[in-house]
């Protein structure tokens, strides 16, 4: 079924979303460099400065990490629940695990939440 059949025929749509645009570290260097009055490239080294120190820390989260910015949200870095009986895909035999994987969780701030629901209403900051 084509995509114009898709869009006629709602029922029958995927399951997918379209995302319309895709932002990339380009366009936080464009806008952190529009709020300092600055070229983006004398932005870009702070910019990827920041992201590095943040995506180190959440690498090394041992055993498991919190990171809260406000205005923006909380990232957390936590252990899944173990699973009971693991199994090898190819021949279903059972095979002894013993680990816990870690899982990223971003909750965002109360200010966040409230655009995103489209709520205009003004957020007090806290003083």
């Amino acid at each position: 079924m084509s995509n114009q059949e898709n869009e006629l025929n709602p029922s029958k749509r995927s399951n997918t979303r379209k995302i319309s645009k895709t932002l990339t570290r380009a366009d936080l260097y464009k806008a952190v460099a529009k709020r300092f009055n600055a070229k983006p490239s004398e932005v870009s080294e702070y910019v990827d400065a920041t992201i590095d120190s943040l995506s180190n820390l959440i690498k090394s989260a041992d055993p498991e990490l919190r990171i809260e910015l406000r205005g923006l949200g909380v990232f957390e870095v936590k252990f899944m629940k173990e699973r009971a009986i693991v199994r090898d895909p190819r021949t279903l035999e059972v095979v002894e695990y013993k680990g816990r994987r870690r899982k990223m969780h971003f909750r965002p701030s109360k200010q966040i939440k409230k655009v995103l629901l489209g709520n205009d209403a003004k957020v007090k900051k806290p003083s």
